[in-house]
């Protein structure tokens, strides 16, 4: 029997058109949450092996000369002078972080024996040197969630960093005091020192350049190289205390621990080990994890 063919298609309505464009909208914004929380957890996990990287070329620097980087040089560390160097803990890393040609690179030109923020193969560039050794970008101190480009413009223009020191209840040693933490001018900190245990102590966190809703302090960030003058110490660390001034993502100061992770920030502990500690953590607790010998350890935290 042959079929008629009546010449009408088949088609959508607009009603199921409209349908079928809704779903895909609901999908998509269903969708687009998660792929950022992917990238976000992939970032995050770079971050902590970023650290963790850290870590080991602390313990290698260690082995190697039996005590930790300084947290910066201050070649007169208990009055107002010119001659500080203020080269930071990162510098001394770069032999261990496959950054050896940098490190010598700047040793060469006397980075480590003059004031290097002076030197114009280190900050503005040579016909030797055209690229200054400051603005090199060195991806290890970089976390990549971190929305600024790997040159700090809060900072010099100089290469960023999002990783600092601990320097617990204070940044700069006096005549008659020491900082709690790990890292500070001059610090010749050892492992045998930190009498708290190196899975109790954080000696690194981050600090990033994610500016916060709130008081309208400008979050920096920091520098891989250190600071440039007299009152840049606070570049190279950080205060860990029970005060909201530097809780971990507080709104005031430029300094405190800062991260672009969103709930809380990352650290590395003393065994090397990194750690994602909570922006809500205890003020004591916080206090005790930047100190290496307040006799307290803490567990779990």
């Amino acid at each position: 029997m042959n079929k008629k063919f009546t010449g009408r298609k088949s088609a959508f309505t607009l009603v199921e058109l409209l349908v079928v464009i809704a779903i895909i909208g609901v999908l998509i914004a269903l969708l687009l949450p998660a792929v950022q929380q992917a990238r976000e957890a992939a970032r995050r996990t770079q971050c902590n092996n970023n650290l963790k990287q850290l870590g080991l070329a602390m313990h290698n620097y260690h082995d190697t000369f039996k005590v930790l980087p300084p947290g910066w040089i201050d070649d007169d560390p208990y009055a107002d002078s010119t001659n500080r160097n203020l080269l930071g803990w990162g510098v001394f890393l770069l032999p261990f972080l496959e950054q050896s040609a940098l490190h010598d690179s700047m040793k060469a030109v006397g980075a480590f024996d003059q004031k290097w923020s002076s030197l114009a193969e280190m900050t503005t560039g040579t016909a030797a040197v055209p690229d200054p050794y400051a603005k090199t970008i060195v991806d290890a101190f970089i976390c990549p969630s971190d929305p600024s480009p790997g040159i700090n413009t809060n900072l010099h223009s100089y290469g960023k960093s999002n990783y600092t020191g601990i320097g617990g209840n204070a940044y700069i040693s006096s005549a008659t005091t020491t900082p709690s933490g790990t890292f500070y001018d001059n610090s010749p900190t050892k492992f045998r020192d930190i009498i708290d245990g190196l899975s109790n102590t954080v000696f690194v966190g981050e600090r990033s350049t994610v500016q916060l809703s709130g008081a309208g302090y400008i979050k920096k960030g920091t520098l891989w190289i250190g600071g440039t003058t007299n009152g840049e110490y606070y570049y190279n660390n950080a205060i860990v205390t029970n005060s909201a001034y530097y809780s971990i993502n507080g709104t005031a100061g430029n300094f405190n621990l800062t991260s672009a992770h969103p709930g809380g920030a990352l650290f590395l502990l003393g065994d090397g080990s990194g750690r994602f500690i909570a922006e809500t953590i205890e003020g004591p607790t916080y206090q005790n994890l930047g100190a290496i010998s307040d006799g307290k350890v803490l567990g779990s935290f």
